[in-house]
């Protein structure tokens, strides 16, 4: 059994990635989570169960409380791996589950949550479960994208504002040059941009997974999204001098990065969208959030 971790920021190609390596017919991803697109978040919740530090993610539930992240990995763990019973001591807990969803989802467990690259402390917790489970081969896999495209693409979906997002980017992918130092040929930086050209550039990831024909995996990543930005006059954002030289060290052009859209109404046009999503979302999760907390309610009375 095998490990493939993918390490990325939010909106910057992880699904399409994980949907592509699925179709090789060795790779599986996780079948039972309470997050999109098969995502466990499992690593932070282990930073929140362990008490390790954690940033604020923006409008993210990351650090997740420490009970409410126990409760959910206890929960991934059980309905993903038959006659689970989780052990009482929390380490134990955390890097044995990792040892059982890889031999559960072998020959390659695929596993991809954007929000472990933010958060070192996750990031470490990475290192300590590759060093405690000698048996199994782990492929860090770290996906960048253009933070322009990245971060236009969070605030199209989401409303994210661009000021606060660039600062968790930045951190991201210095997160992601600090572990390639570590790790040295366990870790392939993969960039979006290259993959939509060719899946040729996965080579080293198809090679780990031993995956035999991928003559069929082409259309996975598409180019219509790089640069949309560009034509978007409203969206007056820009990058700082900071953002721009790091992602320039992994090969992104100038012209690439800096926006000539600037505009006077662009912090009001901002603000007044963000308004109208949130005021939408607020009503959405406040059904969603009540149903929530009374199952934590009867997972406390139980566990009491």
């Amino acid at each position: 059994m095998k490990c493939v971790i993918l390490l990325s920021e939010k909106s910057s190609g992880s699904s399409p990635f994980q949907n592509l390596l699925s179709q090789s017919g060795c790779v599986k991803r996780i079948t039972k989570t309470s997050h999109y697109e098969n995502e466990t978040l499992y690593w932070t919740k282990a930073a929140s169960i362990l008490q390790l530090p954690q940033l604020e993610a923006v409008d993210s539930e990351v650090p997740i409380e420490r009970f409410k992240a126990k409760v959910q990995l206890i929960r991934l763990l059980k309905d993903n791996i038959a006659d689970y019973h989780p052990p009482v001591d929390e380490r134990e807990l955390i890097f044995d589950g990792w040892r059982q969803l890889c031999e559960q989802y072998q020959p390659v467990f695929l596993e991809k949550s954007p929000h472990h690259l933010y958060q070192w402390s996750a990031v470490e917790l990475i290192l300590e479960c590759m060093d405690r489970l000698k048996n199994v081969p782990f492929l860090v896999v770290g996906l960048i994208r253009n933070p322009m495209d990245t971060i236009y693409s969070q605030f199209r979906r989401w409303r994210t504002r661009p000021e606060s997002l660039q600062n968790q980017w930045l951190v991201a992918y210095q997160n992601l040059l600090r572990l390639k130092r570590m790790l040295k040929s366990k870790l392939v930086i993969i960039r979006y941009e290259d993959v939509a050209q060719s899946v040729d550039v996965l080579r080293p990831v198809f090679d780990f997974c031993e995956a035999k024909d991928t003559s069929n995996l082409q259309n996975y990543f598409h180019k219509k999204s790089i640069g949309r930005w560009k034509h978007d006059r409203l969206f007056g954002f820009s990058l700082s001098a900071d953002t721009v030289a790091l992602a320039e060290s992994y090969g992104y052009l100038r012209r690439d990065l800096i926006n000539s859209n600037g505009t006077a109404i662009w912090p009001t046009y901002r603000e007044l969208v963000r308004l109208g999503y949130k005021t939408k979302d607020f009503s959405r999760r406040s059904v969603k959030g009540l149903l929530a907390s009374i199952g934590y309610a009867r997972a406390a009375m139980h566990q009491s």
